[in-house]
């Protein structure tokens, strides 16, 4: 490397920037050292500056050496951009020198240093570009490596300034030798000086090997046993919380480890401004216990315990591991290599009286490497107190450089998981116009003064503007765990406000809570907290699922899993927004998957009774917001007792209905206001159906004709409910649709059971008459005494389907072809028969007057007379207005309409074969060719309908007049 066609620039080392900058003197330093060494080498310097007031600010040191060399090795001073020192005014002077290597040093490594080498790199001459790892820094330490490796990636060389003045030297006959190899003794120890802050390389840097099982079980970690990699920030802020703990502990027997303040953790992302925001690092930070060297070697490094093998051998055979292995085998640090290819832990312990001057160490370790460092800090003892750890984010993982990322799973996995607050650094970025310069001041020459008022540089340009970046730590954990607290020490708006937070929404409410802790009697104690939800998504109903995310089991603060699988909690109780906290719990690896565990079985039904008492609480307490809670959950309480067999009593006691007495009514209500003697809970079941409506169906007649009371039902689970429940304190539950109503005093009344007698012998000709009538449509007909004024009802047997079961059923998937279906569907039904009905006592009467015996029988056979034929047809219409009336469908719609015209034809004295006069105009031949799409202005069809009806208004004719037309002989 040659001397001649070389410069010398020198990036923005201003005054301003001497307390931000990283070894500030140590590298302003080495860059005097350079300048020196480049005017004996007759190398030129250039110094840029990004200064919006003038330019000139740069460290006196520098400027004092270049000032005072040769004048034509002096570029001066020129301004630079934010991002690089190639600008439109440099790019020339630079071009024009056609220089062949480039040497830059300076501050902002990450951005103007980074951005320099590579325009230099772009030129069309192909220099070299040397860059001064010795020689630069910038704001955060953490990107000088960063930017360094880019730049040799580009094609840049990285290398020292003792090094790059050697190669320019070439040997010792140069009779400039002396001079600079003199040059480089004197400043040796600023060279050692400045790559030790720069490059973390100090002496006493020790290297250990990973052992083999470690390096398989990093492996494991990185590309196994985390599904998600967001969990790396989980799992490293329950780290830090571990700290704080210890360090909490520590200080009731020595306050002095809080010498260096109280705990906290802090979060920082820095972004590569060159990479688009697209790489940069994360730092948290704790001000927890810290690590000595040998901890930090122990904890991260060598981490293997006994089992070790017989663990990975499992582990990457996908079989169950036992045991708590996260605290175990501490892999909850190396999830961090899920997004970072390489970590750098920095630590430091409290000052203690047995150690009172600690010193601040530093892990480093790759994700793929079989060996890590530590040594001290070269930046000495920063953190006070606690742990640092950098994760160097690639462009693959840019989305966690986003602090509304790191916030949410935040949220998601760890608001909870410390009391000690998390702070995040947030940056708003803004640009504000760069002030005007103040006029001069009229001291002298007035024409001097007047052509700075002219000047354009009073009035600002519209691109002058400069960007300020407002900086401030946000608590993003500051919703504190309420169920740590005992219950009466937290207020009702501090549930409310929890439950907001649990729910992600500032309107949600809350029609309760229970907040309670207890043991599964497996060991595991822990504390919860239940709400039930003011509002329910529409499609609830639809997508009705069993626990999924609406159980947030979390252990000792830190959140584990809201997935316990579908059967966990039962999709009766799915609606219920549940926070669980384990103080112990044996996981898998991951923290994601629970091992099978009598803890989860045990939980849930604890979580069941809690909820069950939840409610019965509030309907004992609060009648009127139990009331909205049956309104809005009552259908879940009847798939409950549907599916809970256990728990039947206790739901059933929660359940409110409509009844014939009242609108909210419960059963024990019920049973209360039973009669004297009853039995039977009565209910009636119609889904959808108006409950007034269903009080006036025929079954309820009787019933409500003695004063008693029926439940009226119209919600889907209500009938296979009451089946299901079947006796409730003593008193079994009867659909009055069915077969096997009792009052309970029928034995009382031995008159009325002497009438019922009597009628069945007097109406026996009419019951054998439709039995005959009916064969095949009813398995039998009897006299009833549950009706009062409806002439007839269709009843089921006990065992079989009402109406109401029937078309809930039939809205089954695949129910037609279901053959069970089709059976219990055509069951055959019994017709019951009031026989102080007007209209059965006139059905008995035809019965009693048709024809009968041998004088039926003409040429051979039987002969039907019209009067039967008419009777016969009456009759069916009877039957299916009844299975109408009743809740059934009717087989043949079209014939029962057919049946019911021609019983109002009798009724008008229209003939049975009387037909309407038909005159239908037929329709055009078939069109031929296209359609014409531009005819769009076709008439109304309606507007020409009326227009002919009103033409032919004058030739419409008299009724009576058509009658005497239409008439036939038979009329």
């Amino acid at each position: 490397m040659s001397a001649r066609k070389t410069l010398l620039l020198v990036c923005d080392v201003q005054e301003r920037f001497r307390s931000a900058i990283y070894g500030f003197d140590a590298i302003t330093s080495m860059i005097c050292k350079m300048v020196k060494a480049a005017h004996i080498l007759e190398i030129p310097t250039l110094i840029t500056e990004q200064n919006p007031k003038a330019l000139g600010a740069t460290v006196s040191e520098i400027t004092n050496i270049v000032d005072n060399g040769p004048s034509s090795l002096n570029l001066g001073i020129h301004p630079k951009t934010r991002f690089s020192m190639v600008t439109d005014d440099t790019r020339k002077l630079l071009q024009e020198g056609e220089y062949d290597n480039y040497i830059v040093a300076g501050i902002e490594s990450h951005v103007c240093v980074l951005q320099t080498a590579l325009d230099l790199l772009k030129f069309p001459s192909s220099p070299n570009v040397y860059v001064l790892a010795d020689a630069v820094s910038s704001c955060n330490k953490q990107e000088i490596p960063v930017a360094l490796r880019r730049i040799e990636r580009a094609g840049g060389v990285v290398t020292t300034t003792e090094s790059l003045l050697f190669q320019l030297l070439g040997d010792a006959i140069d009779p400039k030798f002396k001079a600079i190899a003199g040059l480089i003794k004197e400043e040796k120890g600023n060279t050692a000086e400045a790559l030790s802050v720069i490059l973390g390389s100090e002496g006493g840097t020790e290297t250990f090997r990973y052992e083999s099982d470690i390096a398989r079980l990093r492996s494991l970690v990185i590309h196994s046993i985390y599904s998600h990699k967001e969990v790396f920030l989980r799992e490293l802020l329950s780290n830090a919380n571990d700290a704080l703990e210890k360090l909490r502990l520590t200080a009731l027997t020595d306050r002095s480890v809080m010498s260096a303040g109280e705990g906290n953790v802090t979060i920082e992302v820095n972004i590569d401004e060159d990479s688009a925001g697209k790489t940069g690092q994360i730092i948290i930070r704790d001000t927890g216990i810290g690590m000595s060297k040998d901890e930090l070697t122990k904890n991260l490094g060598t981490i293997a315990r006994s089992g070790t093998s017989e663990f990975l051998k499992k582990a990457e055979e996908g079989k169950g591991v036992d045991g708590n292995l996260i605290g175990q085998f501490g892999l909850g640090f190396y999830s961090c290599f899920l997004v970072s290819p390489t970590a750098r832990v920095s630590s430091l312990p409290p000052a203690t009286s047995s150690n009172p001057n600690p010193t601040q160490y530093t892990f480093v370790s790759s994700a793929t490497g079989d060996s890590f460092e530590v040594f001290p800090d070269p930046r000495g003892n920063t953190l006070g107190r606690g742990t640092e750890i950098v994760l160097t984010i690639e462009e693959d993982q840019g989305e966690f450089l986003s602090v509304n990322k790191l916030k949410e799973l935040i949220e998601k996995h760890s608001t909870f998981s410390t009391t000690f607050p998390i702070y995040i650094k947030e940056r708003k970025t803004t640009k504000v116009p760069i002030p005007a310069p103040q006029s001069p001041t009229a001291d002298g020459d007035d024409d001097e003064f007047n052509d700075d008022l002219d000047s354009d540089e009073q009035t600002p340009k519209e691109d002058e503007f400069e960007t300020v970046v407002d900086e401030k730590w946000v608590r993003v954990n500051d919703k504190a765990p309420i169920w740590m607290r005992e219950p009466k020490e937290v207020s009702d708006e501090e549930y409310t406000e929890f439950y907001k937070a649990v729910s992600k929404d500032q309107t949600a409410e809350t029609l309760g809570w229970s907040h309670f802790k207890g043991d599964t009697g497996s060991g595991v104690s822990f504390r919860a907290i239940m709400y039930i939800p003011a509002q329910l998504p529409k499609d609830f109903w639809q997508r009705i699922t069993s626990g999924i995310n609406n159980v947030r089991l979390m252990v000792k603060r830190v959140f584990i899993t809201d997935d316990l699988g579908e059967e966990f909690m039962p999709r009766w109780l799915s609606f219920l927004k549940v926070t669980v906290d384990a103080d112990d719990l044996p996981l898998n690896v991951s923290r994601e998957t629970l091992q099978n565990h009598r803890f989860l079985s045990q939980l849930q039904r604890i979580l069941v009774r809690k909820a069950l008492d939840l409610f019965t609480r509030i309907a004992a307490d609060e009648p009127k917001k139990f009331e909205e809670i049956s309104k809005l959950y009552g259908n879940a309480l009847r798939i409950g007792l549907l599916e809970s067999q256990k728990d039947k009593i206790k739901l059933a006691k929660l359940l409110r209905f409509e009844s014939t007495r009242t609108n909210y009514t419960s059963l024990e209500e019920y049973v209360a206001n039973r009669k004297e003697g009853q039995k039977q809970i009565y209910y009636i079941a119609g889904v959808g159906e108006v409950a007034k409506d269903l009080a006036r169906s025929p079954f309820v007649e009787k019933l409500l004709a003695r004063g008693y009371e029926v439940l009226l039902l119209n919600l889907p689970s209500d009938e296979p409910m009451m089946a299901s429940l079947d006796n409730f304190m003593g008193m079994t539950t009867h659909d009055v649709s069915k077969k096997g109503l009792k009052y309970g005093d029928e034995d009382e009344h031995e008159a009325e059971k002497k009438e019922l007698e009597a009628q069945k012998v007097a109406f026996k000709p009419l019951t054998d008459w439709l039995k005959k009538d009916l064969a095949g449509q009813i398995s039998d007909v009897v006299l009833t005494n549950r009706l009062v004024t409806s002439p007839c009802t269709i009843v089921v047997d006990s065992m079989g389907w009402s109406a109401n079961m029937q078309r809930i059923m039939a809205a089954q998937q695949d129910a037609q072809d279901d053959p069970m279906f089709q059976m219990m569907k055509n069951l055959p039904k019994v017709l019951e028969i009031n026989p102080k009905s007007p209209l059965i006592e006139g059905l008995l009467e035809r019965v009693l007057d048709l024809p009968g015996g041998e004088d039926d029988e003409e040429e051979g056979g039987l002969r039907e007379s019209e009067e039967e034929e008419e009777l016969k047809q009456t009759v069916r219409v009877l039957f299916d207005t009844t299975l109408v009336r009743s809740g059934f469908s009717v087989a043949d719609p079209t014939t029962y309409f057919e049946l019911v015209e021609s019983l109002l034809r009798r009724s008008l004295g229209v003939s049975l074969s009387a037909k309407p006069q038909i005159n239908i105009r037929p329709s055009p031949p078939q069109a031929v060719g296209p359609v014409d799409e531009s005819d769009t202005g076709a008439d109304d069809p309606n507007s020409m309908l009326v227009e002919d009806m009103l033409q032919g208004a004058g030739e419409w004719k008299d009724w009576r007049q058509m009658k005497a037309e239409m008439e036939h002989d038979e009329l």
